[in-house]
């Protein structure tokens, strides 16, 4: 991804589009872990504040579901393909 840091849109919200298209096109599975805070952080260069906004914005959108303790997964898709 190519981040851009002067443009509009928050850096949360690139990052949330980035793993939402791979998770449309199926590179990050409905039931599996998505890569942790801290490998985004890694990834995008940001804070472990920016990582956990963009997942906040995935699960309001219910691409994702946290279980505590033990993740956080991409959510299980509506129409029961899995």
């Amino acid at each position: 991804m190519n981040a851009d840091l002067d443009g509009p849109e928050p850096m949360y919200r690139q990052i949330a589009a980035v793993i939402a298209g791979r998770i449309s096109d199926g590179t990050h599975e409905a039931n599996r872990l998505v890569p942790s805070e801290a490998a985004v952080c890694e990834e995008f260069g940001v804070s472990r504040r920016t990582a956990r906004s963009a997942y906040q914005v995935l699960a309001e959108q219910g691409l994702v579901v946290t279980a505590p303790g033990k993740g956080t997964y991409v959510a299980p898709k509506a129409d029961g393909n899995r």
